[in-house]
Parts: C-alpha cells; sequence; structure tokens
C-alpha cells in the first residue's frame, strides 16, 4: 500500500486531517475572539498601507511629472542662451571698427530672433537691464527668487560662473501665481550677463489639480473597500478640512466629534498618535442619539501631503460574532472533515493515473529535437480535455511548454541570425566611413614642405567627427577637422554630407570662410533633426607657411613651435549648420620652419575615466609639449595611447579625431 502514491497520501494525509481538527476545535475555542480583533487589525493596516502605497505612488508621479517638465524647461532655456552667447559672439568683432557697434547691431538682431515663449533679458556690470523682451520687467532689483537671493546681485556678471546659474521668482508683484524660471549665462567680452526665463506658473496650477485628482481617486477608492459592517476611511489635512469623509449618514461632522474616553476632539487624537509608524487608539464619540459605540482608529501621517490618514472599525462589530463564529466553526471543521476524507479518496484515485503518464512524458521532453518544428501528436494530447482541473492545466502545461520551448529556440535562432547581419552591416558602414577619410599622408603625396598625419577612432561602430586634407593647387593643400552633433548613423551622414561640401565649395573658394559660410547655409537650409557641426577649415601655403583658416564654433587650435605647445586665442565663431545667414571670417597664422599645428576634437580633451575625470586641456597641452620635435604621426600616436591609459577600463565616451600639421622648408 505504501508504495504506491495513493496509499502515501492517504497514510500522510488522514491522521494530519484528524490531528487538524482536534487542534482547530481547541484553539478555535480559545482564541477566536482575539484572532478576530487580530484579523481586524490586520485588514485595517493593510488598508492603510494599500492607501499610503496609492498616495505615495500618486505623489511621486506628481514629483516626476513636475521634475521633467522643469528639466524640459531647464533644457530649453540652456540651448537658447548658448544661441544668444554664440551669436554675439560673431558680433564681438565688429567693436573693434569705430564706425560700427558690435552691441548695438547684437542687441536688433536680439529684437528680431524668434523665440518660442522664452523671455530674454540682457543686464549690464552694474545689474541694470538694457534690453528685455518682458515688458513688465524693468528692473531686477527689487526681485528676490524662491531661496530669497536678489535677483540683480547674484545673477551680476561679477559674480557668476561660465557654468551660469538658474533662479526661479515672481516677475509680477500683484500676481502671487505668476512664477517664471529663469537661467543667466555671463557673456564675457563686453561684460554682459545674458537672461532667458519662461513661465512655470502652469506647472504648480498643474501640481493642484494632480492633487485634487488624487483626492478624488481616493474617495472612489475607499468608497468600494468592505471595513467591517459600518466601518470607514478618514482623511483630512492639517487645517482639519476633510478630503475623504466618512460616507455613513451621520449626524455631527467627524471634525467637531469629541472622544469620551480622552474628552479630546478625535481630530486632536488623531494627530497626537499620527506619525511615521502605523498606530491606533480607542475611542468613544460624544454622540447625541446616546447610541455611541466604541471604535479603534487606526491612522498615520503623510507628510509630503501633510494628510493624517486613519481607518476606523467598530469595537462591537468584532467581538459580538465571535460566539457564533466559535459553534459554525466547529461544525464545518467536522463536516469538512468528513467530507475531505471521501474527497482525498477519489482525487487520489483521479490524479495517479495521469500524473504517471506525465512522469513518462517528461523523462522523454529532454531527447526531444526542438530545432525543429513539431509534430502536434503526444501521449498527453487527450488530457486536457479529459480532465477538466489541475491535471489537465498541468498536461495542457506540458504540451505549451514543449510548443513555446520550440517557438522560442526557433525565434533565438531566427533573432541571433539577425543581429549577425545588423553586426555584419554595421562593421562594414565603419569600414566605409573610415576609408572615406584619406590614409595616404603627405609622404606618399610628395610634398616635400609638409608633415601631416590625422586618426579618426568613432565611440561607436559609427561615428560623427571628421578629418580631410587635399591638394587645392601646387602651392596650397586644404585640410580639415570637425565634430558633428551626435553620434552613431545619423551623425555619419551628416559628416559624410559635411565633407563633400568641403571639396565642393574648396573648388570653387580659396577663402575658408567663405567655403564655412557656403556650407552653413546649405546645412542649415533643410536640417529638421537640427544637427550642425563644429569646424575648421584652413588653407596652408607649403611654399610660405602662410595658414587662412576659420573657427565655426571648434576647440581652438594648437600651435607648435620650439618652445612647446600653446592654444591659439582667437574669435570663436557660431556652429555650423545651426543658423542660416551667418557670415564667417578668416583667421591667418604664419608657419616658421619646424612649426606644426594641430586640430582635435573634444573627445580628446574630455575623455574620461572610470572615476569621471577628464584628461583635460593643461594635460594635452603638457603632452604635446613633450613630443614637440618628434614626428606629426608620433605626436597624434603617443598622444591617443596616453588618452587610452587615461581611460583605463571605462568605454570610450566619444568620438576621437586628431589632425596634425608641421610646415618644413
Amino acid at each position: 500500500m505504501f508504495s504506491t502514491i495513493k496509499g502515501k497520501i492517504l497514510f500522510a494525509v488522514i491522521p494530519v486531517m484528524v490531528i487538524s481538527t482536534l487542534v482547530n476545535i481547541f484553539f478555535t475555542h480559545r482564541d477566536v475572539g482575539n484572532a478576530m480583533l487580530k484579523t481586524q487589525q490586520n485588514s485595517a493596516l493593510n488598508i492603510l498601507r494599500s492607501l499610503d502605497l496609492i498616495i505615495e505612488g500618486d505623489y511621486h508621479n506628481l514629483l516626476k511629472e513636475k521634475r521633467s517638465l522643469t528639466i524640459l524647461k531647464r533644457s530649453q532655456l540652456k540651448d537658447t542662451a548658448r544661441l544668444i552667447a554664440s551669436v554675439f559672439e560673431s558680433f564681438v568683432a565688429k567693436d573693434k571698427s569705430p564706425e560700427t557697434s558690435g552691441l548695438e547691431h547684437a542687441l536688433s538682431w536680439l529684437e528680431t530672433a524668434p523665440f518660442d515663449n522664452v523671455n530674454y533679458y540682457i543686464i549690464d556690470a552694474q545689474s541694470n537691464v538694457t534690453a528685455s523682451s518682458n515688458a513688465q520687467v524693468t528692473t531686477l532689483k527689487s526681485l528676490n527668487d524662491v531661496k530669497h537671493r536678489n535677483i540683480a546681485k547674484v545673477m551680476q556678471f561679477d559674480n557668476l560662473t561660465q557654468r551660469g546659474d538658474f533662479a526661479a521668482f515672481n516677475p509680477e508683484q500683484n500676481d502671487e501665481n505668476a512664477s517664471v524660471l529663469a537661467y543667466f549665462k555671463p557673456f564675457t567680452p563686453w561684460s554682459l550677463t545674458i537672461g532667458v526665463s519662461v513661465d512655470i506658473s502652469r506647472l504648480q496650477a498643474l501640481a493642484e489639480k494632480q492633487k485634487a485628482q488624487i483626492i478624488s481617486s481616493l474617495t472612489d477608492y475607499t468608497q468600494g473597500l468592505k471595513i467591517a459592517d459600518s466601518g470607514f476611511v478618514y482623511i483630512f489635512d492639517t487645517s482639519g478640512t476633510s478630503l475623504v469623509p466618512d460616507l455613513g449618514s451621520r449626524s455631527q461632522a467627524m471634525s467637531t466629534l469629541i472622544n469620551q474616553l480622552t474628552g479630546n476632539l478625535i481630530n486632536d487624537d488623531i494627530r497626537q498618535n499620527a506619525s511615521a509608524e502605523f498606530s491606533h487608539f480607542r475611542y468613544l464619540p460624544d454622540m447625541p442619539d446616546k447610541n455611541a459605540r466604541e471604535m479603534i482608529a487606526y491612522c498615520y501621517y503623510f507628510k509630503p501631503f501633510k494628510w493624517y490618514i486613519s481607518v476606523i472599525i467598530p469595537l462591537q462589530e468584532i467581538k459580538l460574532p465571535a460566539q457564533r463564529l466559535v459553534i459554525q466553526q466547529s461544525l464545518i471543521i467536522v463536516m469538512m472533515f468528513m467530507a475531505g476524507i471521501v474527497a482525498i479518496i477519489l482525487v487520489i484515485s483521479r490524479i495517479a493515473t495521469p500524473l504517471q503518464r506525465l512522469s513518462s512524458y517528461a523523462r522523454k521532453i529532454p531527447k526531444l529535437d526542438f530545432t525543429k518544428p513539431m509534430g502536434k501528436s503526444t501521449p498527453v494530447d487527450d488530457l486536457p480535455k479529459k480532465y477538466k482541473d489541475e491535471v489537465g492545466d498541468l498536461a495542457a502545461s506540458f504540451i505549451l511548454m514543449r510548443h513555446e520551448l520550440s517557438r522560442n529556440i526557433q525565434d533565438l535562432i531566427n533573432s541571433t541570425a539577425a543581429r549577425q547581419r545588423f553586426e555584419s552591416e554595421l562593421e562594414i558602414a565603419r569600414e566605409i566611413q573610415l576609408g572615406m577619410v584619406p590614409k595616404t599622408f603627405p609622404k606618399l603625396l610628395e610634398f616635400d614642405h609638409l608633415d601631416l598625419y590625422a586618426t579618426l577612432q568613432p565611440a561607436k561602430e559609427v561615428g560623427g567627427d571628421l578629418y580631410d586634407f587635399f591638394q587645392l593647387d601646387d602651392d596650397h593643400v586644404v585640410f580639415t577637422l570637425g565634430d558633428v552633433s551626435d553620434k552613431g548613423v545619423p551623425a555619419a551622414l551628416f559628416m559624410v554630407v559635411t565633407r563633400t561640401l568641403i571639396r565642393v565649395f574648396s573648388g570653387k573658394d580659396v577663402s575658408p570662410a567663405r567655403i564655412m559660410t557656403s556650407i552653413n547655409n546649405v546645412l542649415s537650409s533643410d536640417n529638421p533633426r537640427s544637427m550642425f557641426v563644429t569646424l575648421i577649415i584652413g588653407i596652408l601655403n607649403i611654399r610660405t607657411g602662410q595658414v587662412i583658416y576659420a573657427n565655426g564654433g571648434h576647440n581652438p587650435p594648437i600651435i607648435i613651435t620650439q618652445d612647446g605647445a600653446r592654444f591659439i586665442e582667437n574669435k570663436k565663431e557660431p556652429i555650423v549648420g545651426a543658423m542660416p545667414g551667418i557670415i564667417y571670417s578668416d583667421s591667418a597664422l604664419p608657419l616658421s620652419n619646424g612649426q606644426g599645428l594641430m586640430l582635435y576634437t573634444d573627445g580628446v580633451n574630455e575623455a574620461m575615466n572610470k572615476d569621471g575625470e577628464q584628461f583635460s586641456n593643461q594635460r594635452m597641452i603638457d603632452e604635446v609639449s613633450k613630443d614637440r620635435d618628434l614626428p606629426s604621426e608620433t605626436i597624434v600616436h603617443n598622444l591617443l595611447d596616453r588618452i587610452r591609459k587615461h581611460a583605463g577600463s571605462a568605454p570610450q565616451s566619444d568620438d576621437i579625431a586628431m589632425l596634425m600639421i608641421r610646415f618644413q622648408k
């Protein structure tokens, strides 16, 4: 008998059921009252916890949405301020001419520039608003932000860092709900502060609306709760205003009832007992109809909203049914015992046979070939139709498991093949991109007066950095290096377009500035993704060493002499492709025998290690200075090796491109 599952189950279950029946009857008679009370307490605490989770979740959603909108506004303000500063820099050169004023032209441009829902403020060094698109703000000296800082003082040019600063304040004294978020950025050439602001008053109104929706949803939720026969949920704020009132027909509002056990208002007792942890107390309301019942209130305090939340249960409703429940449970337990014995015998007989078949089928599953479509016929196919219970479900699960395993393995094979094709295509795209930049350097082009070398290391399979050089005529070589404002395939395509335009316009003009102006007009005219490129275009006279170049928002070049290396500090004009109509200007740099010029992208000086430390401009200058007497190829390779050692195990954070050109008589 004990060798079969039927005998083992009967031998194990029947003694357990007999002992369980006796123990249940004994403890039911002894502890049913306390058990009922504890059950209701746990139910009340569970309701409190569920309310806490709901409210906290809604609160975090509210904060998340508000934070997301604020981050979006901050990003919009920063981009606008950078655009204004970039355009202002293009007007700085006009201050050198006595007939024109670059600041006047810049302010004239600012009045006509389209900024969507963004106001601007131009503040001089004395904190005076010299120009503003907001007619209501003529001065900032009387305004304080939400941190109680004086706007004019904190955002004055001498007090700002180059990173700028944000402030939230009320620009309208007669409107308490008005609120704006502003960003202030110093503009060094004219000792000005560029300020931009956007209205955020709707954020607060939206938060209040969402808070009202939270209260409404809580009201709907509590209406569907069953708490004993007449228990209820009661929520009020610090002012005593009822947010989710009790739903019964009571003659007095909860806020006016007095606890006869303490003599305090029930609201005050809730305040005293509520804390970060769940707590409870008993109260007897002072009811005029003399039908007051002793209640138990489970409560806690939700600090972010300043709400007091309580679940209230009548004590009488817990204790009165206890005696009846004792008798009922005893009878039920005995009846269940008798029925259980009969049911177990029937169920065991019903389960044993299909379980044996399922066990046999399970041993065959590991031997099946899942790389091929499975046949429809299995030894357990008829079990789900024959057994409409867990046995049938188990059999159906076995069948489903077999089909799903087969399908998943087929999908895995297909997806693996598709991923391999995609990776292969990306690798081909990388080879094509790297193949587009020149790999044959001037020594092979028989340039006796030129030592040139360049490298490109995309951060992803393909990237947006570019370099190029080519012979314009017998005496001139065009060289260029740029960084597209993105990574991956879109940046690579934008890079290809830019490189093609450089070659096209270089054949029509010998001025890098006019070439860059033409490229900017073409790129910005049809640019739905608002991409741009920082770019340097230069032309070297290989007979005289004279370099003419234009810089469109790129990092300053490095000049290498016998004394070391240093940045070329000159004007930095706007980025290329962001806005049409920008006129770029040429800069001249004579190179003596042995002097060189290095161009690089920000993947060099901003390369980071696993601790977030950048390679830095100073270290880049120091490393190039140490190798100043070496050939261009050696300098570039040494600098690339030191960047990799600095990064260590950290992944490459940005594309790296370098180009060095040295004049040799």
